[in-house]
């Protein structure tokens, strides 16, 4: 008989999804009570996985911790990536002021950087001016948003959008970063706006859980 999911994962060396998803618990408290201070009306746009859905849940209950218990300031909205221009029309119906892009987990680097870049694309046809955060992995994914910039009308977009933000780690130093991007001239930089310190069981579980290739 085959082994379990669980099983096969051991025997990988993989984490398990037990592990993938406590994780994403303890970024997405992190994530969530950082990086969207100031945000108004928060759409978070995962991949339709377990390891990206994760993290969604965990912001949102982190960003709720923090603004309130109110209806109405953050909603999660899977993306489909065979339509971004559907998952572009859900989210802006809603009317966020701030859309999160939670792409990586689960799915290959070649896919997530060609799923940002869809998205990125729909959104500006759609005309949304608000603020964007990017995940980690996505950033990571793009080149630190290289690849969405190599496309001109891309980076004037992203130019002429309010604010962007990622959070970065380094885990040698056991620290997440948070940072306002700046796009100008097709290339992008960071401006620390705070840091959270990590516990050594957070680094540990970061090192283990890398991306597919």
């Amino acid at each position: 008989m085959p082994g379990s999911g669980a099983e096969k994962r051991a025997t990988a060396g993989l984490p398990l999804i037990g592990e993938e998803v406590y994780l994403r618990a303890l970024t997405g408290y992190l994530v969530g009570s950082e990086l969207l201070c100031g945000a108004g009306r928060v759409a978070l746009v995962p991949l339709n996985d377990r390891i990206c859905l994760s993290p969604s849940a965990a912001i949102a209950a982190a960003y709720w911790s923090k603004s309130g218990l109110k209806e109405g300031v953050v909603a999660v909205f899977e993306y489909n990536q065979s339509n971004p221009s559907e998952t572009a029309d859900r989210v802006l119906k809603w009317g966020p002021d701030t859309i999160a892009i939670l792409f990586g987990g689960e799915s290959r680097l070649g896919d997530v950087n060609r799923y940002a870049i869809d998205f990125l694309r729909a959104l500006r046809d759609r005309g949304f001016k608000g603020r964007l955060v990017i995940h980690v992995r996505t950033w990571l994914a793009t080149k630190g948003l290289e690849n969405v910039l190599a496309d001109p009308e891309l980076a004037r977009y992203l130019e002429s959008l309010p604010e962007i933000r990622v959070f970065t780690a380094n885990l040698d130093a056991k620290k997440f970063y948070y940072s306002r991007v700046a796009v100008s001239a097709g290339k992008a930089s960071l401006q620390t706006l705070a840091e959270s310190n990590l516990n050594n069981e957070h680094v540990s579980l970061l090192r283990n859980s890398l991306p597919p290739p």
